[in-house]
């Protein structure tokens, strides 16, 4: 008999039930349903509702009564079944209060203590209540429903986003009135909700004057203790095909046709706009505006910028200065060429702050508009313009900028990161870290120590993204997607927009902090984005779209990007500096042995050079001319391209090496493998999924000490250590390992273990080297740079392997030649442009 019984449970395994279930999030429940009509097995039945894509994967178990001690925290409180389930057969999950995160695929199982038999799988699709509001042009207001039923408590938070077309937070209503702090500029004073309506549950929106640009998909989310609530509006823009203006100008046609025409035909073409171009550094500017019509004696004339500053105003007579804007201060002249017609702006000493678009207006004493004029003004970059660069690395990244003319002597500034953990690095982890629905949340070091400190159910419910920069496939980057730490999966453009957003947000903030005469917008700065020598122009116009969309440039400044390649960059700064710039490597580790200094000290390279050519290696080059192989050791890669200088300091590309996966992270990888091997039976493993912030610690701690080449001492955890003590004494881990010991809470590493992590990805990088300076290109010097070319083994073997036939030069911070060079090609475009005219050119302009 019980035989049978199995066999037929068996026959059961071969239908899987497949079915969907749909709901707006809000919504009081829905029911996942699962209905069996075989046998139930007789020895210790139950019924288990599992998602496999969660840990833990049980939302639902029911033997006799409910048994939920394993369930997913997420569903607590949440989820029942029938108290007659395995006597009904009906084996229905009830899951109340849907949220978005609960979309999945659920499957529904019947066990025993020897087999589980999957019955039917459910799709659950979570949605947003949605609705659809036209605007016509012209409006003066548009209302954005969204009303709840339920009482709200006074707590309760509303808010208000676009996520569509870009992300923007529009309201944010809490304690009965607005956070204006983290409203977005472009809903500023057009926004309000009513606070009498609340209490009545009408969360709907006011939006004020609504243009074209507010068209797209607002989501209101409503906070409360027990759940939240989203409810989705799609909001269209319809313009006119007769506007409101246009009518008006017909009846006055009407009742005036040849004046009305004339006074149109003159308005079309004073309103004409004209462009202008220059270079940084010239001695003035001349914005045009000139009419062709009579007009009255007095007039007012006021030019402003895009942003309605006022550049100079001119009144009954006399210059009206108090008005104007402080950033045109004793730069502005007009004529006075007034009866003539002209209404010109001489402009003096111009930089690419300038670029904007011009207005020149003329009203009579009544305010009346007589002419109306604008003049794009585009300002090319120079040596005193503002730049901004930012090394967008694929393990780490930073930004440096300058914001002082160069004769006075300011040194590019570089944000320093990680200060937070002890640290002081020029670059933070290229990690960024979102929320459920996307809402950017915290980047670099900051981002991975959050994520870290989240237990497991919270970080499910986030993105943290990391080492997603090569990843990106060129075939198809509009509709690419990238994976997050948990695999979950979002558009690449919404994680690069965020990324480039935030460095460009927090690069204005640092240089508030540190510039005099006044805040600086985006449009005030010349933007130079670095990338990998090795991307195509798909990869490239996807950057500079990217870079738009976060707001470093508009279509009025898209000139003012600059795209220029890493090494390239990195090649730039290195041959303007001195010969001291550089560190010293004597040619054999054993000759080094002895040296009186402390192991790991820097010093300047000696490098034999004329008399001549002691000061700037850039004014040099050009006099054997030899190549120069440029060696980025990054992260991830170590990138590897042939470069010729020439007459003048242009840089052409001759040559680069296939990507590789060669980078500082190999180290790290062999380190953490030994710490596994150390910490055997499993602790290192429980000490990975339990301390996850521990274990981050301990690698920053490590790429440091790898910058040395002696024996290093790494502190233990203390969650390290006592779970290793309840295994055994510490200091019997390391009898089974060469070249490491305990020495009370310190892990000791001896000098030649080290030297051990580094095998392999010097073996490689060596290979790869070999295989270029094979080809016969007339290479000079090879040039480290990048953050692993900081550890003093990568250098000292280069230098030993290739020492005795190249010269080979790595700068005193190899680290930030990147960015420091980067800066340098945005001052002097020159050296960039110069390549257009050949098939090795670098497009860098929009």
């Amino acid at each position: 008999m019980m035989f049978l019984v199995f066999v037929m449970f068996l026959q059961a395994s071969q239908y899987l039930l497949a079915t969907g279930a749909d709901v707006f999030e809000g919504a009081e429940s829905v029911v996942l349903p699962c209905q069996y009509s075989g046998l139930i097995p007789e020895i210790n039945p139950r019924v288990i509702w599992s998602r496999y894509d969660l840990k833990p994967k049980t939302i639902h178990l029911r033997r006799e009564d409910d048994d939920l001690r394993g369930q997913n925290q997420r569903f607590s409180g949440r989820t029942s079944m029938k108290s007659d389930a395995l006597d009904s057969g009906d084996f229905s999950l009830i899951l109340r209060k849907p949220h978005l995160s609960d979309s999945g695929s659920y499957t529904c199982s019947i066990s025993d203590d020897s087999e589980e038999i999957r019955l039917t799988e459910v799709q659950l699709q979570v949605k947003v209540q949605q609705e659809e509001v036209k605007v016509k042009e012209g409006v003066e207001s548009a209302i954005l429903p969204c009303k709840t039923t339920a009482d709200l408590e006074e707590d309760t938070m509303v808010e208000w986003i676009r996520s569509e077309p870009e992300f923007m937070i529009v309201y944010v209503y809490q304690n009965g009135s607005n956070k204006v702090k983290e409203q977005d500029k472009v809903y500023c004073e057009r926004t309000r909700m009513s606070k009498e309506l609340v209490k009545r549950g009408d969360l709907s929106l006011t939006l004020r004057y609504p243009t074209e640009r507010d068209s797209g998909v607002y989501i209101c989310t409503i906070y409360r203790k027990s759940d939240i609530v989203r409810q989705k509006v799609v909001l269209q823009y319809i313009k006119e095909k007769f506007t409101s203006w246009a009518k008006g100008f017909l009846v006055l046609l009407v009742l005036n046709l040849v004046f009305g025409g004339l006074l149109f035909l003159f308005r079309q073409y004073l309103q004409s706009v004209y462009k202008v171009e220059v270079d940084s550094g010239v001695e003035f500017v001349k914005l045009p505006c000139k009419k062709i019509v009579r007009l009255p004696e007095h007039v007012t004339v006021t030019w402003r910028n895009n942003t309605r500053r006022i550049v100079h105003m001119y009144q009954d007579g006399a210059k009206k200065l108090e008005e104007q804007h402080r950033q045109y201060k004793d730069r502005t002249e007009m004529k006075e060429q007034f009866k003539f017609g002209d209404f010109s702006l001489i402009l003096k000493n111009p930089t690419d702050r300038d670029t904007d678009t011009y207005t020149c207006t003329v009203s009579n004493r009544w305010g009346q508009i007589l002419i109306k004029k604008q003049v794009l003004l585009y300002v090319r970059a120079g040596a005193d313009s503002f730049i901004i660069a930012i090394d967008f690395g694929s393990g780490y990244s930073g930004y440096a900028f300058n914001v002082r003319p160069r004769e006075k002597g300011v040194e590019t500034q570089l944000k320093r990161w990680g200060h937070e953990l002890g640290l002081d690095t020029p670059k933070t982890p290229t990690c960024i870290l979102l929320d459920e629905y996307g809402k950017f949340l915290k980047f670099g070091y900051e981002a991975k120590t959050a994520y870290s400190k989240m237990k497991r159910e919270e970080a499910e419910k986030h993105y943290l993204f990391e080492d997603f920069k090569m990843a990106l496939d060129c075939t198809d980057l509009r509709n690419q997607t990238i994976k997050a730490a948990d695999d979950k999966s979002i558009k690449a453009s919404k994680v690069f927009i965020e990324v480039l957003r935030f460095l460009k947000d927090d690069a204005l903030e640092t240089i508030k902090g540190h510039a005099t005469g006044g805040e600086f917008t985006a449009s005030d700065f010349t933007w130079v984005l670095t990338v990998p020598a090795v991307w195509g122009h798909p990869a490239k116009q996807f950057m500079k779209k990217c870079a738009a969309q976060a707001g470093l440039v508009t279509e009025d400044t898209k000139g003012k990007l600059m795209l220029v390649l890493e090494p390239e960059a990195a090649l730039t700064w290195c041959l303007k500096l001195p010969s001291d710039g550089f560190f010293t490597q004597n040619h054999t580790r054993d000759s080094q042995d002895p040296s009186p200094d402390p192991p790991g000290r820097q010093m300047a390279e000696d490098i034999v050079l004329e008399p001549e050519e002691t000061k700037d290696l850039l004014k040099n080059h050009h006099r054997n001319r030899k190549r120069y192989i440029v060696v980025d050791c990054g992260d991830e890669t170590t990138d590897i391209t042939v470069y010729k200088v020439l007459e003048g300091g242009a840089m052409k590309k001759l040559q680069e090496a296939p990507e590789n996966n060669l980078g500082g992270r190999t180290v790290d990888r062999k380190f953490k493998q030994f710490l596994r091997e150390i910490f055997s039976d499993g602790v290192w493993k429980e000490n990975e999924e339990n301390f996850p912030s521990e274990v981050q610690k301990m690698m920053y701690d490590f790429i440091r000490l790898k910058q040395v080449d002696e024996d290093v001492q790494i502190s233990c955890p203390y969650n390290l250590g006592m779970l290793a003590q309840k295994k055994k004494e510490i200091e019997t881990f390391f009898d089974s390992v060469e070249g490491a010991s305990w020495d009370e809470g310190v892990i000791r590493i001896s000098r030649e273990k080290l030297r051990s992590f580094f095998d392999e990805s010097l073996q490689d990088i060596t290979k790869s080297l070999r295989e270029e300076l094979h080809k016969d290109l007339n290479i000079g010097s090879i040039v480290l740079v990048g953050g692993f070319a900081e550890s003093q083994i990568l250098r000292q073997h280069i230098t030993d392997q290739f020492g005795p036939q190249y010269r080979v030069l790595c700068p005193l911070r190899p680290q930030e030649a990147i960015l420091k060079g980067a800066v340098e090609l945005g001052r002097n475009p020159k050296l960039v442009s110069s390549q257009k005219k050949g098939p090795a050119c670098l497009n860098c302009f929009l």
